[in-house]
């Protein structure tokens, strides 16, 4: 009996023992974090608060410098001038539009870029004359077509112009070379050199009638001095009997600008 007595006397000890320890445990660990909320309150969310408001104005001061960057154009800078120079460009083209003579002009071109968007040019054309597959055809048939029937001939032709180039771009050749262009119009006017045939003349006259022309063209540039230019012209002038004639020019020329 006694013996039992001590046994669950021991047990009874021990469950108060356990008891106090979980009683006293919070406290020893509530002492840390009583220590630790000085120390969270402190100097380390200033400095949080601080580097947000350093990255925010930062973020304001790189919207305006992106901003003001964005006001500048795409091409800030013609990579080849024109401006107060002079261009020579020796051109050679083709005449398509009569049903019996195919021209072929020779001539050049000659320019002052008092801008780099405004030109003015002076050129002349010597036109070769050649005949057309119908003409060879109602000729070969002996379907008797005459010279006097074709009634005029262009000999050659002079003109100024005014042109504008407001594009000036890049574009990339077949992703191996930058090539830098400009897109120009024009309209101007000038002299034809042409010789009528009429029925009671086959000799013909030489006649010089003023005319009219607008242009659309291209200059590739290949550097500061040599570009290519390729153009359509079409031109306006009076027609022998009557009514205006209207060759269209398409040509190719070689520019030189000094």
């Amino acid at each position: 009996m006694n013996g039992l007595t001590l046994f669950l006397a021991t047990i009874f000890v021990a469950f108060l023992g356990t008891a106090h320890a979980q009683d006293t445990a919070p406290a020893a660990d509530a002492a840390p974090a009583a220590d630790a909320a000085p120390a969270a309150a402190a100097p380390v969310v200033d400095e949080d608060r601080a580097a947000t408001a350093a990255e925010k104005e930062l973020e304001r001061d790189l919207a305006k410098f992106w901003g003001s960057r964005r006001k500048v154009k795409v091409v800030q800078r013609r990579l080849f001038e024109k401006d107060g120079r002079f261009e020579v460009a020796p051109m050679a083209g083709i005449i398509p539009n009569d049903d019996f003579i195919t021209y072929f002009p020779v001539g050049t071109r000659l320019s002052y870029h008092f801008s780099e968007s405004f030109t003015i040019e002076a050129s002349f054309a010597y036109a070769i004359d050649n005949e057309s597959d119908l003409t060879k055809f109602l000729t070969a048939e002996g379907i008797d077509l005459k010279r006097a029937d074709i009634q005029e001939y262009i000999r050659n032709y002079y003109n100024v112009n005014l042109l504008w180039a407001p594009i000036y771009g890049k574009i990339s050749l077949l992703g191996f070379k930058l090539s830098h262009f400009e897109t120009y119009v024009g309209m101007g006017f000038g002299f034809f050199s042409t010789h009528e045939i009429p029925a009671d003349n086959p000799n013909g006259n030489d006649k010089s009638k003023p005319s009219g022309n607008t242009i659309v063209g291209f200059r590739w540039f290949i550097n500061d001095m040599f570009n290519v230019r390729t153009e359509y012209r079409q031109h306006f002038f009076q027609k022998f009997g009557g009514g205006v004639s209207i060759p269209v020019e398409l040509t190719l020329g070689f520019g030189v600008t000094i």
